[in-house]
């Protein structure tokens, strides 16, 4: 069947543009030029940091719900309740350690220290491996908090 044979087909377009359409389509194409040239040359975080400090967040979390759904089969394979409980706590409280330890950053409704900072059961750290303030702290710098405006809390 030919396209012509088709009463309900769109009319064929002629091959050669109009030179009003050309001018058009190479503004466009210009314009896309210009925007991912400019996007190129806008500084912008580096890959590897916005991996560490947001990107990674969600991998991880797969990974420590891909861990929890394997020691449960291992647990439920045994036929042991107490074995996927026991399986279970002790990796969530892993998973909890190992979260702070990338992640923690203190809210900024936590009271300031009192004296220097002292690990504990669930506070491994004093800011996570993979946060801005972990990264200031570990070259010796201060930790720069963004400036607070009034507290919401006064006005209650």
């Amino acid at each position: 069947m030919a396209p012509t044979d088709d009463p309900t087909a769109a009319p064929l377009r002629e091959t050669t543009p109009t030179p009003e359409e050309e001018f058009a389509l190479a503004a466009q194409i210009d314009r896309v030029e210009a925007e991912k040239q400019a996007a190129r040359d806008a500084p912008d975080i580096p890959w590897g940091k916005w991996w560490f400090e947001s990107g990674s967040k969600w991998y991880v979390a797969l990974g420590f719900l891909i861990l929890d759904v394997w020691l449960f089969s291992i647990g439920y394979s045994l036929g042991s309740a107490l074995a996927i409980v026991g399986f279970l706590v002790a990796a969530l409280y892993g998973e909890f350690l190992l979260y702070r330890f990338l992640y923690y950053v203190p809210s900024p409704d936590d009271l300031p220290p009192k004296g220097p900072f002292r690990p504990t059961w669930a506070r491994p750290v004093e800011y996570g491996r993979w946060t801005e303030e972990g990264a200031a702290r570990r070259l010796g710098g201060p930790v720069a908090r963004a400036e607070q405006g009034p507290d919401p809390k006064e006005f209650l």
